[in-house]
């Protein structure tokens, strides 16, 4: 059985339990644990998201595991899987639950089809493709080079952008990299290419660093390192 389905069979049954899962450096709880976490424990911030093989929605809250006592003073020792599992005096309450979680906002994924690339990124401007990082000096040599590839010999030829032979995008980091590009060009250049690298970058875009709180930048880091480790 795989993660989430394991998780979903056991918080279906679940009525007594507050169970937290060990994910890195946080605890995370699902379902009717995550509901008696937010209304018995603290307003935790809950995240709902389509678990696909699961073919469900399941909604769950976390914490950095350094405060556990924090919100859980009395929390027993680990189970041999990692687990903490807090026993509940009063019973949670399936349809309060349930109730809760159809009004959380489902967080959606982006396509990763070649047209939801396209929209989402742009070729970047031709000027700016071809824009050399140095201009060459006013009556210089018509052999001189229009600019010099960092870290080339001083006074080599380099193949101007835009000749023949010579690519107008290169993957970032590649030697092929075309004169002047961004760093932001060359990662959307790389997105186009690599969905993964796409989704990332959307990631990144989409998160309002401005309004998070600390624990919400350690969530979404661990949820950007799940997303590279081909977590789900």
């Amino acid at each position: 059985m795989r993660f989430f389905e394991e998780i979903a069979a056991r918080e279906d049954r679940n009525l007594y339990e507050i169970v937290l899962y060990p994910e890195g450096l946080f605890y995370k709880a699902y379902e009717r644990s995550a509901f008696a976490c937010v209304s018995r424990v603290s307003p935790f911030r809950p995240s709902k998201k389509h678990i696909k093989y699961c073919a469900r929605d399941m909604v769950s809250v976390g914490f950095p595991a350094a405060v556990l006592s924090k919100y859980f003073p009395s929390a027993p020792r680990p189970l041999a899987d990692g687990r903490v599992v807090i026993a509940l005096t009063d019973r949670i309450d399936p349809g309060a639950c349930e109730v809760w979680k159809a009004s959380l906002p489902l967080k959606e994924r982006q396509p990763r089809g070649s047209a939801g690339r396209m929209a989402y990124v742009a070729a970047p401007p031709a000027e700016e493709r071809t824009r050399p990082l140095f201009a060459p000096l006013a009556g210089s040599s018509p052999e001189a080079p229009a600019s010099v590839p960092c870290g080339s010999m001083v006074g080599a030829k380099a193949p101007m952008p835009g000749a023949p032979g010579s690519p107008a995008t290169a993957p970032f980091g590649s030697a092929a990299a075309p004169y002047g590009q961004t760093a932001a060009t060359a990662l959307r250049t790389a997105a186009v290419a690599n969905p993964k690298a796409e989704r990332v970058v959307r990631m990144i875009r989409e998160f309002r660093l401005e309004a998070a709180t600390p624990v919400e930048c350690l969530l979404f880091v661990a949820d950007l390192k799940k997303e590279l480790d081909g977590y789900l």
